[in-house]
């Protein structure tokens, strides 16, 4: 049986106590951490709460890991609330996984639907804070599975039809990958990891936090994200490693362009979640002096699959080699493989892909060529083993490394009587990737401007899911 998550971190603990972990205000140690997921998980106990799904909205503060870790040894699963949520889709996702309750900050609760379940958490130290009127768990037939191999986190993902699917990822699945971030980057207990991508997303929960810190590393946590402010930590932690999307690098190739190169030590720079322009890597090379590393990760496999190792020269243009422990293959579109240089879709197998969505009762053939999942994407391979990234078969696009669904969008704006019909496409953004088109028709007598539109997505939508231009077709 797998180990679960928090035991490998109460290790890492046992292994090296006084070594920083946090470098946060206030800092902590791997020692001190680990008293803090101890007590959290004793006070969620007394609470009355081991075992079911608890939401987590919370950003990449320091209460973070404490939180996530903690609740992981209350025997509970996780359910990922991006902050940047509205609460309607909030709403949505703590329906669908039947979700206990919530664990947020203060600054936070507003987002959290009424009605459900709350605990605030000191968002220094992950501190329990107020009461948990939460009801008592009640088993559904998809999980939450035993601690060990069984579920440990959700996250939603996959909305092609409109409605985000939870991608059940387990503590084997998240295990494995971590491990192969720690291989693949190479990282020991010398590394200092800028935590700037979503902590409630599976590549900064894996590559940022996880890996880090069962590899013995010390993990900077970022709130928000703000490129000057990274320029400077980058001079003032000694950070080692950087992990971001295509946005992330484009921002700060121009913040240090206006405002000089800081002096850093980075080691390795890893890009993911989005196609990286060519033109991004040579200038980030140039201005820093170091290759920016492409990768390729889903959700549903917690996530990453691809990178250009460490241990190998970087290929540009390609998305790198198959992940430590994960097979990558490309098929034509009867599952069967296809010749190298030829596109087909990208499939993934191993220990980090998942047993299934939420309120599936095991894997969906559609999702599946027999054990290999199909990500949707499109790829060629080299003969060497690199992919190349080809495109996407399914219906979305990424925004500043977030995808997008149209159809979600759709959805969103169509239940609104004062629409008739929605439609959503994207435009080429070069810092952004791409920028959200909405059209929409108006519903007959329905007086509607672009700033009601706006103000529709700002109620309904995350915020990386606000359309940039809208059109009124009447």
């Amino acid at each position: 049986m797998t180990q679960p998550l928090d035991t490998l971190i109460a290790a890492a603990a046992r292994a090296t106590p006084e070594r920083p972990a946090l470098a946060a205000d206030p800092p902590a140690t791997a020692f001190e951490l680990e008293r803090r997921v101890r007590e959290f998980s004793d006070g969620l106990r007394s609470l009355g709460v081991h075992g079911g799904r608890l939401g987590l909205l919370l950003p990449n503060v320091p209460a973070f890991p404490t939180a996530f870790f903690g609740a992981l040894r209350a025997g509970c699963s996780t359910v990922m609330l991006n902050p940047l949520l509205s609460q309607r889709e909030a709403a949505e996702y703590l329906a669908d996984s039947r979700a206990r309750g919530v664990v947020t900050i203060e600054a936070m609760e507003h987002l959290v639907p009424p009605g459900v379940p709350k605990l605030c958490v000191d968002a220094a130290d992950g501190a329990l804070e107020g009461e948990f009127d939460a009801a008592p768990h009640e088993s559904t037939s998809d999980g939450p599975l035993p601690r060990g191999d069984g579920e440990a986190v959700v996250i939603y993902t996959s909305a092609m039809d409109g409605w985000a699917r939870g991608a059940r990822l387990t503590h084997r699945n998240l295990a494995a990958n971590l491990h192969g971030v720690i291989e693949a980057m190479q990282l020991t207990p010398d590394d200092c990891v800028l935590g700037l991508l979503p902590w409630v997303h599976a590549f900064g929960l894996t590559a940022t936090l996880n890996a880090p810190l069962v590899a013995g590393a010390r993990v900077v946590p970022f709130e928000r994200f703000n490129p000057i402010r990274v320029l400077h930590a980058l001079e003032e932690t000694g950070a080692t490693v950087l992990c971001g999307v295509p946005a992330t690098y484009v921002a700060l190739i121009s913040a240090a362009e206006r405002q000089g190169v800081p002096a850093h030590r980075l080691r390795v720079a890893v890009c993911g979640g989005a196609p990286l322009r060519a033109e991004v890597a040579r200038r980030f090379e140039e201005t820093f002096g170091i290759p920016l590393r492409e990768g390729y990760g889903v959700t549903e496999c917690g996530p990453v699959c691809l990178f250009n190792r460490v241990d190998r020269p970087n290929r540009p243009g390609t998305l790198g080699y198959p992940f430590p422990g994960v097979e990558v293959s490309v098929r034509g579109p009867r599952g069967e493989g296809v010749a190298h240089g030829q596109t087909g879709e990208i499939c993934v197998e191993g220990a980090n892909v998942f047993p299934g969505y939420v309120g599936d009762a095991g894997r969906h053939a559609e999702h599946f060529w027999e054990n290999a999942f199909r990500t949707g994407d499109l790829g060629c391979a080299e003969a060497d083993g690199a992919i190349r990234f080809r495109g996407v078969s399914k219906a979305m696009f990424t925004r500043a490394g977030y995808n997008v669904y149209p159809r979600e969008v759709e959805r969103a704006l169509e239940q609104d009587p004062r629409i008739a019909s929605a439609s959503v496409t994207s435009a080429p953004d070069p810092a952004k990737e791409n920028e959200v088109v909405v059209t929409v028709v108006p519903a007959p007598g329905a007086d509607l401007d672009e700033a009601t539109v706006k103000l529709i997505c700002r109620e309904q939508l995350a915020a990386y899911k606000q359309p940039g231009v809208v059109v009124i077709e009447h």
